[in-house]
């Protein structure tokens, strides 16, 4: 039995419109019918079809040229191209814009059921893997870690505001992850199948930033040799993240809102307008609220993208979360490696007890420096507090000279650290500790009983 489903038919033709879509119907389908692209668009987004007929010569141009314009708004489904004008060129610009096939008129309706078979069972296949993918975001923790209070609100309000199209404004200090919830808000999207595209608006000067997000058509400026598309047009049908959305003029402020209003956007040098089908996350760590006061922030933007504001807390006000920050950090230097990280109690402790300016960000910055300066002893690799003193000073004082130990306290912390590392590259096991440190294993016994470190488990304290 085919594959049935609901079917976009786009074609200027109004005969074989109707023909091709009563035949559609006689097998099974539901059909939409379209005869110019801006109606297209609109049975597109409103009819939700998982497959596209389309003609590639369309109004106003009669081109083929404005057929393959086209295709690029329809992604997430099988895109049938069919055209009088089938030559092979016409065929492999069409599956370059990212068509399923490619088929010649007069279409045979044998051969056109079969494709249309195939891309349906095509279609109904990466529908399955969303499903999957959606169930298994719970599992995946939307990439966000954290068991604190304020980071498992966050969680939730992600996964309850995702599959609306509320507007979304992410507040909080620099280095809390707002992207990274920005991101989650995607995976969790109906329009986790498109692009996440993030914008940074203050690290693009102002006179640059128009052109990066509504792009340029050729003879917009001077040296516009070409078109090129912007990040707007890059994320169709998936999710534009404006960081730092603060930091935007208030020239760019005007467009944008425009563009949140109507939907539709126009690249610089175009007389046309173009479908923004895209949706905006923003954030930014400035007090948006006091910047409309004063008038550096435009009060009807700040309400068209304040619909939810997610906050993301600095990590002083979720420190419980900090060890397994640490950890997942420390996985992931580690990597393909096959090395081990791992804090010590007294790391640990040390870690705790400071203060945090930079956030998530400066941890990981102070982990990923320490991993680099502290010295291997193996596979296995225990980062003390020293280490870490050590890498938070820029590596200009020798970490054991921060605690001001002399020559045999400075010995004895190495010898611990090796016995550390070799006890743990073997599960314990001291005869080979002992054989891989070069010692017999009465003399691993002593030392290990001198350093009080425990016979049963490693002691890290």
């Amino acid at each position: 039995m085919d594959q049935t489903g609901r079917i976009l038919l786009v074609d200027d033709d109004a005969p074989f419109r109707t023909l091709c879509a009563r035949w559609l119907r006689t097998m099974g389908h539901e059909v939409d019918e379209a005869g110019d692209p801006k109606e297209a668009l609109q049975q597109f987004r409103m009819g939700k079809p998982e497959l596209v007929l389309l003609d590639l010569v369309m109004p106003p141009e009669h081109a083929v040229s404005a057929g393959l314009a086209m295709i690029p708004h329809f992604r997430g489904v099988p895109v049938i191209v069919t055209t009088g004008h089938a030559d092979r060129d016409n065929g492999l610009k069409a599956i370059e814009a990212g068509a399923w096939d490619f088929l010649g008129k007069p279409v045979e309706p044998e051969l056109l059921r079969v494709v249309i078979g195939r891309a349906l069972v095509k279609s109904a296949l990466e529908r399955e893997n969303l499903r999957l993918r959606e169930l298994n975001t719970g599992e995946a923790e939307l990439g966000i870690l954290g068991v604190s209070p304020t980071i498992v609100r966050l969680k939730e309000l992600i996964r309850r505001i995702a599959a609306t199209n509320i507007s979304v404004l992410i507040l909080g200090p620099s280095g809390t992850g707002k992207e990274l919830a920005a991101r989650a808000l995607h995976e969790c999207s109906p329009r986790r199948g498109g692009p996440f595209v993030p914008v940074h608006c203050g690290a693009i000067p102002a006179e640059l930033l128009e052109n990066e997000l509504f792009g340029h058509v050729r003879g917009g400026f001077t040296g516009a040799d070409r078109d090129r598309a912007g990040l707007i047009e890059s994320a169709a049908r998936g999710t534009l993240f404006l960081d730092e959305i603060g930091e935007m003029s208030p020239s760019m402020q005007v467009k944008l809102l425009r563009v949140l209003q109507e939907g539709r956007f126009r690249p610089v040098g175009s007389q046309t307008e173009r479908v923004a089908d895209v949706r905006v996350i923003c954030a930014t760590h400035r007090d948006l609220e006091r910047m409309v006061q004063t008038g550096t922030f435009r009060e009807d933007l700040y309400y068209r993208i304040k619909g939810v504001v997610l906050r993301t807390p600095a990590l002083e006000e979720r420190l419980e979360d900090l060890p397994l920050l640490a950890q997942a950090c420390l996985n992931r230097i580690a990597g393909s490696q096959g090395e081990v990280l791992r804090l010590s109690a007294g790391a640990l402790s040390w870690l705790m007890t400071r203060s945090w300016p930079g956030n998530v960000r400066e941890l990981h910055h102070l982990l990923h420096a320490a991993a680099a300066l502290v010295p291997r002893s193996g596979k296995f690799t225990m980062l003390e507090a020293a280490d870490l003193q050590f890498a938070h000073s820029g590596g200009s004082e020798p970490p054991e000279l921060i605690h001001d130990l002399d020559l045999t306290g400075q010995v004895t912390a190495l010898e611990r650290r090796l016995i550390v590392a070799a006890l743990a590259e073997t599960g314990h096991n001291q005869n080979q500790a002992a054989r891989r440190l070069g010692i017999s294993r009465v003399g691993l016994w002593k030392k290990m009983k001198r350093l009080q470190i425990s016979l049963g488990r490693v002691d890290i304290q």
